[in-house]
C-alpha cells in the first residue's frame, strides 16, 4: 500500500495534469472533502483526490507526517499541534465542522434511553463510562473532567453497542451534528438498539481542520488551499457546499438538554482565527 501511495506521489508531480493528490476519505466526511477540492480548484491546482488508506488517530498522523498522504481533515490534538510547532506538520485552521464538533450527544442503547435523566453536571457523568476511539483527543479531554473513558478500536460501525449489552460501557459520544446526519442512521443498519441521549449535550472547544504533509512535494498543495479556502469563504461558496452535505441542527434539538460545558485543556476558542470565527454556529435552545 505505501509503495501505491508512493507511486501516485511521485507521479502527480511529474508535470501531468491533473496532480494525483492522496486525501482522506471517509463517509462522514464528505463535506470536508468536497471544500478541500473547491479549495483547491480555487486555489489553482488541478487535482485527482485519490482516498488514503483508513486508520486511527494514530496510523493517520503517521501517514500525513511522513508525506504518504497530502491532506487530511482530522480534528485538533495537542500532538498535531506539536508537530505543526516542529514543521512536522502543516495546518489550515478553518474549522470545517462549524464549531459544531464540540457539541457532543451520548449514544446508548434504546433500552437505556433515560439513564441520564438526572444528570445535571460533569460530575454526575462520572457515574458512567464512556467510549472514544483508540487516539482521539476526547479521551484525555474526558478523562480531564474525572470522566471514565475506555478506548475503543472498532466503532465506525456502531461495534461499540456489543460492549454497551456486555455492560462494559454505557455510552459514546460523538458531534451532535454529524450524529443526528451520519451516524446514528448508519449505525442503526447494524445496531437497531442504539439511540441519542435526550437529556444532555456535553460542551467543549473541539476544531476539525485541514492538515497538509510538511514534504517539499506538498508545497504547491498547501499554497493553493490556503488561497483557495480564503477565496471560498470570501466568496460564500464555503457555506453553500457545507449546507449541500450538513445542516444547522434545529434549536429543538437542545430543548430539555442540559448543556454541560467541560475544559479542553490542550486549547480553547481563540484556537480559530478571527477571520474565520464568524462561520462558526453556535446553536442555542429556543
Amino acid at each position: 500500500m505505501l509503495a501505491l501511495l508512493a507511486g501516485l506521489l511521485f507521479a502527480g508531480l511529474s508535470g501531468a495534469a491533473p496532480r494525483a493528490l492522496v486525501v482522506q476519505n471517509e463517509p462522514h466526511l464528505q463535506h470536508a472533502r468536497a471544500l478541500v477540492a473547491a479549495a483547491l480548484a480555487a486555489g489553482g491546482v488541478e487535482a485527482e483526490l485519490v482516498d488514503a488508506p483508513h486508520g486511527n488517530e494514530r496510523r493517520n498522523l503517521h501517514m500525513i507526517s511522513d508525506g504518504h498522504v497530502h491532506v487530511d481533515m482530522m480534528p485538533v490534538t495537542p500532538a498535531r499541534l506539536r508537530l505543526v510547532r516542529e514543521g512536522r506538520l502543516r495546518m489550515i485552521p478553518i474549522p470545517l465542522d462549524r464549531g459544531l464538533l464540540g457539541y457532543r450527544i451520548n449514544l446508548l442503547l434504546e433500552r437505556r434511553r433515560d439513564m441520564l435523566a438526572g444528570v445535571r453536571s460533569a460530575a454526575d457523568l462520572r457515574r458512567f463510562n464512556m467510549g472514544q476511539n483508540v487516539g482521539w483527543m476526547d479521551v484525555e479531554v474526558y478523562r480531564g473532567a474525572g470522566i471514565a473513558t475506555k478506548e475503543i478500536k472498532d466503532w465506525a460501525d456502531g461495534e461499540f453497542a456489543l460492549q454497551m449489552e456486555a455492560g462494559l460501557l454505557d455510552l459514546f459520544p460523538l458531534g451532535l451534528e454529524e450524529t443526528l446526519t451520519h451516524f446514528l442512521p448508519h449505525f442503526r443498519k447494524k445496531f437497531p438498539q442504539l439511540t441519542i441521549d435526550p437529556h444532555v449535550i456535553i460542551r467543549y472547544p473541539w476544531y476539525r481542520f485541514v492538515w497538509v504533509s510538511p514534504k517539499a512535494d506538498a508545497d504547491e498543495v498547501y499554497d493553493a488551499l490556503s488561497r483557495g479556502f480564503k477565496m471560498l469563504v470570501d466568496s460564500g461558496e464555503f457555506l453553500r457546499i457545507w449546507e449541500r452535505y450538513r445542516r444547522v441542527p434545529s434549536p429543538d434539538v437542545l430543548r430539555g438538554r442540559v448543556v454541560i460545558d467541560i475544559d479542553n485543556p490542550f486549547y480553547g476558542p481563540e484556537l480559530v482565527p478571527p477571520a474565520w470565527r464568524w462561520l462558526q454556529i453556535l446553536p442555542e435552545a429556543p
